[in-house]
């Protein structure tokens, strides 16, 4: 199916514990989520045909079904089952999924020599009230100078979470780096308690307040990443939540994310 949908690279395709398969597909865009969960469903499929007695089917033929039942799902989101019904809609051939190419540029960006980069994101939901926060430091050269996952009690709201993680992110980095740091993140509001005061004076006012502290004891840059960018931090927030789990490692990845760390780089440059 590699061959006709874009779908998560083999090392990510691994159990890494509990909910492991929600925490692949957190990190996949939306057509690649659809096309993940698509063939999961056929492989389930299968797996009752064979227990039951019946032949299996070609390669071809499973992937001939897959794009066709995905191609028919598409036309149900574009057109009303009058239209289908009435065939008022362009012919098969005009909706074939086609697989879009592989995003560029959307690597995890190496902070400048002589510098750290702090990596995090928070996770909360707002059906139950979890939250979590993850955390990475890792120098030019994509070396991890800790990793950390965290649960949080009595969060309010997804900015809230995302505020922790920067709070609890700096004051890791002043123990364990002397070197300046790139403070990373997905949320630009977050961001700006590094250098505004719009959010001093609200709910999240304690939180803002030591990150203020924090700045004054080391050189703190903020630098706003797409979701793209933030998978590795997103993953330990999302899985210290579903596992309900706080844990610090020094100088390696926890087994969550060893596999994302190595392929989420960009390339050194030689110059």
């Amino acid at each position: 199916m590699r061959t006709v949908w874009r779908l998560p690279s083999q090392e990510l395709l691994q159990d890494s514990g509990k909910e492991w398969l929600l925490n692949v597909l957190a990190n996949c865009d939306d057509h690649m989520r659809d096309c993940t969960i698509m063939l999961i469903w056929r492989i389930w499929s299968l797996r009752s045909d064979l227990t039951h007695g019946k032949d299996d089917p070609p390669v071809t033929a499973t992937s001939d079904f897959l794009q066709s039942y995905m191609n028919s799902l598409n036309l149900c989101g574009r057109f009303s089952t009058d239209d289908i019904l009435k065939g008022k809609m362009p012919v098969v051939r005009d909706a074939i999924v086609e697989v879009p190419a592989p995003p560029t540029g959307l690597h995890w960006p190496r902070p400048p020599l002589g510098w750290a980069a702090l990596l995090v994101d928070g996770a909360f939901m707002q059906e139950d009230g979890s939250a979590a926060v993850g955390m990475i430091l890792r120098d030019h050269e994509g070396s991890v100078i800790f990793a950390a996952y965290r649960c949080i009690f009595n969060c309010n709201d997804a900015l809230e979470a995302e505020l922790h993680a920067i709070m609890q992110g700096m004051a890791l980095a002043l123990q364990h780096s002397a070197l300046p740091i790139v403070v990373q993140s997905d949320s630009s509001m977050a961001l700006g308690a590094l250098t505004g005061d719009s959010l001093s004076r609200s709910a999240y006012g304690h939180l803002v307040l030591e990150i203020k502290r924090h700045i004054q004891d080391r050189e703190f840059v903020p630098s706003k990443l797409k979701r793209e960018q933030n998978r590795v931090a997103h993953r330990l927030a999302l899985y210290s939540r579903t596992e309900s789990t706080t844990a610090v490692w020094l100088g390696r990845s926890p087994p969550c994310i060893e596999e994302l760390v190595p392929l989420d780089c960009n390339p050194i440059i030689m110059e």
